[in-house]
């Protein structure tokens, strides 16, 4: 509250802004397909799909642009609550009526809306859905089986698939396992209550079709996701699929106490804490006599299975789609964590028949392992206080008031008082939960967002006021990658795991700062911006830029913060134009420096051979405290002391009056610190600064002298037979701009997704460049007609009708996303040139009317798919219906009052249709066992 947020992590770096996109889709004029707002532009189904699909994110077109961070907080909290009443609704219909105790049904709800997992992962929002679902999932199983009702199950899972299709294939998974331990376990006397014929082959038949259902009518979510997964997250990284075993099993029981956070980086274990209750009664669950043997057995397995699925690096590997998480390990432990919470509520049940010293002998063992956690000094995430100490008086607390519930008579007024002790554990443990997190990745306050954003509006506000049509911009100050979506303009800055790898490496081709999963506009020269549809770029006090940019726009924050200029880029294109198709010879990979790079590109597109980036001689390269050698065609300084680094120092003279750019490439980057005429400029080879860099503008015969200083590295490698030094030759500039502009795109109409507008083609000029990622969904119309864009395999995607685009889903969802495990595949051979990163097609010379629209196959054939399956479920409840009717079924309830004792049971008053004549109720509701262990119909 107040100045605090939510903001944290990938909260707090992507999806905030993602949130602020979809406010603009909803509220403005953005578009659910395509956003400019994504570096260069691309899809945005993809980043709906994965981060936004859950109704509950609309929540924050309900708030002020200005209240974001409260919508997301209002947003986190509902999902909470829901995660327990869902979590009650199961271990309600779980429960006889007869023995429901309602405050036990609240205390085991709050403890799995609380669990370790929910509660440190509420940031990645996306997922708490499935935690939601998680319980009716399992209810509506266990329905389909007993009394082929799957309503429950086809919506609950439709919901959790398309809500995070990440999160809901592993649910996907976990149904595929449940389904085969339920059937085994549920005690045979409840498992068909109808006496249906061949009822596993059925039930397998059932299940299977409801899944068909479940995943036809998520097929616009699925196959938006599949298609934006294939621009490069499958192949973000290639884990060894060999079997191993992740950590020991000490480590994982020390994850079972509160205040035992160790990180959500890399190393990370499950978090798998529940409550010092659950603990206490995991062990009971099993001793207890009234529990049936097959649901002891079923809990084992369940155990078992996660902790093997834990512990196994190809089970987990496998859980995750085949790709080792970044960051953020052992994303399906929610599950475990409902089911452990589920078997301490059963547990609960019958706590009352089992003897104390038991209960004391379990909480003696759970006492003993705590003692020697905390000797095993690898385990610091074991605090002595907020673990230790914390947690034995919780055991104590627990076992004194567990020993009143036994025995005094009043059960309601000890249920109230273990259900307080219940809330005050989860507030604690949350809160440290919180608070651990804050130490290892670091809250954002609402101040730190808010300041930025209000800071930096009113200069875009100003630009797009006085210039609306279609461009890009940036600035070089920056809070995170994705500014761009939160401010409301096209940018190159972009940061998310759906990402586009080609355009990713494209703009690092280019100089920029991009790497990884994300790119943000650092590095920025006028050529890169003539090419890529930049016209004007916002910087702070102290910036450099080019000499060549006009200044057109300056504001001053108030408060203590730099002022803004927004400067206009003079040799700005247009999103399209026309160029030579020299252009398709040229290949990126060939050359080492974005200065050849973009030299050569401008080279090919015009015919011009004059140099715009004009190498710069250097006059002296030293070395002091280093060592020289030479591998790899690169050059290694070696540092030759401990306590003075090691620096690299060129020294040159400025040819002409201008701006300066250095760019140092090395296959082996190893951050250091950069120095200018003494002075330490930046560092180099980090994230963000292995990039071209601007030295600032020097006048002709200035000499200047560049120092890379190694830090914490002993070695740095440069590559040689590379120039590093690079001024522009403004005439070869104004020649290249003039040859470009002989043919721009005149763009009349524009949305996010879709351009209309007019082109003159110049002989030699009949290759249409375009700085938009390639990208098979742009549909390309010229006076009317559809052409191709130029692919650089020469082949297309394209399918010809839905028959083959769903057998190329399913080929690629293999292939792709399980690559990792599988044996290499030959792909079509693809050359980098230009076509490889950005769209481009061929137009005759002449004036003609070009129509480009982003109409992209997975969502034509995946709505389709959708509305299919939809009207299938509808038709399919229908049917189900009538076939009831007609068989003498009637659908009716029946209270409490109403019941009549000797022929229809508590349990049965929601688990059965009932027949009209009175002997098929009788029959009906003498199954089940007298110990009251139903599995259903707890409801009033």
């Amino acid at each position: 509250f107040g100045e605090e947020s939510v903001l944290v992590l990938d909260l707090n770096g992507q999806y905030v802004y993602f949130f602020e996109e979809l406010r603009d889709i909803v509220l403005g004029d953005g578009s659910f397909l395509y956003s400019f707002g994504r570096a260069l532009g691309g899809e945005f189904m993809g980043i709906y799909a994965y981060y936004l699909a859950s109704p509950f994110s609309f929540i924050v077109c309900l708030f002020p642009k200005e209240n974001i961070t409260e919508a997301l907080l209002v947003m986190f909290l509902l999902k909470t609550g829901l995660c327990g009443l869902t979590f009650g609704i199961y271990a309600h219909y779980k429960t006889a009526k007869g023995e429901l105790n309602r405050v036990a049904v609240v205390m085991f709800s709050t403890f799995y809306a609380l669990t370790a997992y929910a509660v440190v992962q509420q940031h990645n929002t996306m997922w708490i859905d499935n935690l939601i679902m998680l319980p009716l999932i399992v209810l509506g199983i266990e329905r389909l089986i007993k009394y082929k009702r799957f309503r429950l199950f086809v919506v609950t899972l439709t919901w959790a698939l398309m809500s995070n299709f990440y999160i809901g294939m592993m649910m996907c998974i976990f149904v595929f396992f449940y389904f085969f331990l339920s059937y085994l376990t549920i005690p045979r006397d409840e498992l068909n209550p109808m006496g249906e014929n061949r009822h596993f082959l059925k039930s397998l038949l059932r299940i299977a079709g409801c899944a068909v259902l479940v995943l036809s009518m998520s097929s616009v979510i699925l196959f938006s996701a599949s298609y934006a997964l294939s621009f490069g997250k499958t192949t973000f990284s290639n884990p060894s699929a060999d079997f191993e075993s992740k950590f020991d099993l000490l480590e994982l029981i020390s994850k079972l106490f509160i205040g035992s956070y160790d990180t959500v980086r890399p190393a990370g274990l499950p978090f798998v804490y529940c409550g010092t209750l659950v603990l206490i009664l995991l062990p009971i669950f099993f001793i207890i006599k009234q529990i049936p043997f097959r649901e002891k057995v079923s809990a084992g397995i369940t155990v078992i299975f996660f902790v093997f699925s834990f512990s196994s690096s190809t089970i987990d590997l496998i859980w995750h789609g085949g790709q080792k998480p970044n960051w953020l390990n052992y994303r399906y432990s929610f599950i475990l964590c409902f089911f452990m919470v589920f078997f301490a509520y059963r547990a609960f049940q019958y706590i009352r028949t089992v003897d104390i010293k038991y209960i004391i002998a379990d909480v003696a063992f759970w006492v003993i392992m705590l003692v020697i956690l905390q000797s095993i000094d690898d385990y610091d995430w074991i605090d002595d206080y907020g673990t230790v100490w914390l947690s034995l008086a919780f055991f104590a607390v627990y076992l004194i008031f567990l020993r009143m519930h036994i025995h005094m008579d009043s059960v309601k007024s000890t249920s109230i008082a273990l259900a307080a002790i219940t809330v005050l554990e989860c507030f604690v443990g949350g809160l440290l939960n919180l608070t651990s997190l804050d130490s290892d990745v670091v809250y954002s306050s609402r101040t730190s967002y808010r300041s930025f954003i209000d800071r930096v509006q009113p200069i875009v506000d100003m630009v797009q006021d006085n210039d609306t049509s279609f461009y890009r911009m940036d600035k070089t100050v920056h809070r995170k990658t994705n500014d761009p979506m939160a401010l409301g303009y096209y940018g190159l800055s972009n940061s998310t795991s759906t990402l586009n790898s080609k355009t990713i490496e494209f703009l690092n081709y280019l100089g920029l700062s991009s790497k990884s999963h994300w790119s943000k506009y650092l590095g920025g020269t006028p050529v890169l911006d003539m090419l890529l549809d930049m016209k004007y770029v916002i910087i702070e006090d102290g910036d450099e830029i080019s000499s060549l940019y006009n200044l057109v726009y300056e504001y001053e924050p108030e408060g203590n913060y730099d002022t803004l200029y927004a400067y206009e880029n003079p040799y700005f294109l247009s999103l399209a134009f026309g160029v030579s198709d020299d252009l398709l010879d040229y290949v990126l990979e060939n050359d080492d420096s974005p200065f050849e790079r973009m030299n050569n590109i401008v080279s090919a597109m015009t015919g011009l051979d004059d140099e715009i980036y004009v190498p710069i001689t250097i006059d002296d390269t030293s070395y002091t405290n280093a060592s020289l050698t030479f591998t790899s065609n690169h050059r290694v300084y070696t540092s030759t002391s401990d306590d003075v680094k090691g620096r690299v120092t060129y020294t040159f003279t400025a040819a002409e009056d201008g701006n300066i750019y250095c760019y140092f490439p090395s296959d082996y980057a190893r951050e250091c610190d950069l120095y200018v005429n003494g002075s330490k400029f930046s560092t180099y080879f980090g994230n963000e600064t292995c990039r071209v860099i601007d030295l600032g503008y020097y006048t002709a015969g200035e000499e200047v002298e560049v120092s890379l200083r190694m830090t914490d590295n002993t070695k740095l490698y440069i590559m040689s037979e590379v120039t590093y030094f690079y001024y522009i030759d403004e005439d070869a500039l104004d020649a290249a701009y003039t040859e470009l502009s002989a043919s721009l795109f005149e763009i009349e109409e524009y949305t996010e997704d879709s351009f209309t507008g007019t082109i003159t083609v110049a002989e030699g000029d009949e290759l249409i460049y375009t700085s938009i990622p390639y990208d098979e969904g742009w549909v390309i119309t010229i006076d009317g007609n559809e052409v191709k864009p130029v692919s650089a395999t020469g082949e297309y995607s394209t399918s010809d009708n839905i028959f083959e685009y769903l057998f190329s889903f399913v080929e690629s969802l293999f292939s792709s996303v399980f690559q990792s495990m599988l044996d290499d595949e030959e792909t079509a051979a693809a050359t980098k040139n230009m076509s490889y990163y950005t769209l481009n097609f061929y137009c005759e010379a002449g004036t003609h009317t070009i129509t480009l629209s982003y109409e992209p196959e997975c969502i034509s054939y995946g709505s389709v798919i959708s509305l299919v399956g939809l009207f299938a479920f509808a038709a399919v409840c229908v049917i189900d219906y009538i076939c009831r009717r007609r068989r003498g079924f009637v659908s009716y309830e029946v209270t409490e009052e109403d019941a009549p004792s000797d022929e229809i049971t508590e349990k049965n008053c929601h688990a059965y249709e009932f027949l009209d004549d009175e002997a098929a109720k009788t029959e009906n509701t003498s199954e089940g066992d007298s110990d009251g262990d139903s599995g259903e119909g707890g409801g009033e």
